[in-house]
Formats: C-alpha cells, sequence, structure tokens
C-alpha cells in the first residue's frame, strides 16, 4: 500500500535564484521555486536543508504557499504549507514545520517557495526546500485533475 510510504515530491527552481549551493537567502523578497503536485496525496513534513549559515540583524523568512491550480494566483494560500523565521540557523541544520500536516494536495496543485523577507544588515543563508508527503490511496478516477491524454 503506497500510503506507507512517505516521499518528496520534485523542486523545480526559479532560475537566477539559485546556485551550487542552493537557493539564496540575500534576495529580494520573490517566489524562489515551486513543486507540483503530480498525484494525490498529504502533506507528511515541510523543510528546508540549510546549507549556508544564515545571519543578518532582520532574519530571513521562508513560506511555502499552496495554489490549488498549478501556474495560477488565485486562491493561493500564504505559508499555509510552512512558514520559516531563518534566524541564524547553522549550515547542515534542517528546519521544518508541521504546521500543514495532514493537508491533501490534489493533482495538479502547486506548492510555491517564496522569501518573503530578506534578511538585512550582513545578510546569509543558503537553503534547499523539501516537501514530504504520503501518497493517498485513490484509483485514477477519484483524481479529477489527473486526466489522460487524447
Amino acid at each position: 500500500m503506497l500510503e506507507h510510504y512517505i516521499i518528496p515530491l520534485p523542486v523545480s527552481k526559479i532560475v537566477d535564484y539559485d546556485d551550487a549551493a542552493g537557493i539564496d537567502l540575500d534576495q529580494a523578497a520573490a517566489d524562489v521555486a515551486r513543486i507540483l503536485v503530480p498525484f494525490n496525496c498529504v502533506v507528511f513534513l515541510a523543510a528546508l536543508i540549510i546549507t549556508e549559515t544564515c545571519a543578518g540583524t532582520t532574519p530571513g523568512v521562508v513560506k511555502f504557499d499552496r495554489r490549488p491550480t498549478a501556474g495560477s494566483d488565485t486562491s493561493r494560500g500564504d505559508g499555509d504549507i510552512a512558514s520559516f523565521a531563518m534566524g541564524t540557523t547553522a549550515a547542515g541544520k534542517v528546519l521544518y514545520d508541521e504546521v500543514a500536516k495532514g493537508t491533501k494536495l490534489n493533482a495538479g496543485d502547486e506548492i510555491v517557495v517564496q522569501i518573503t523577507t530578506q534578511p538585512v544588515t550582513g545578510p546569509a543563508g543558503h537553503f534547499e526546500p523539501v516537501l514530504l508527503v504520503k501518497p493517498a490511496e485513490e484509483t485514477k478516477a477519484n483524481q479529477t485533475d489527473l486526466v489522460v491524454t487524447a
């Protein structure tokens, strides 16, 4: 049964916001990555793997927003899947948020990774986003946004 497996969904980074160390926290507030949902599933854990120690007198903030329709900001959430206060988290640590644990995601949803607050005065930090989910035990017929090609 697939429901017992916890898997990460693939992350697609947006050009110019990442480098070899991951997504750079030292940039203006913006959407920096997206996670497409290819099948019905349930959120288990949202996380950021820190690849460079975070810094700044005003700490950075990163949110995971749910888009019920991939590519559309209509009904887009605001940190409804996760919200991370970066602070001075050291490289090699994993920040996690379980606020959306148990939230059902549908095929065709999208999670947008967004820097909402850029750290200031000595800004630093890089991260890699992770969204762990449990696949829903559903037939294709029950996944209304999963459509066979003509």
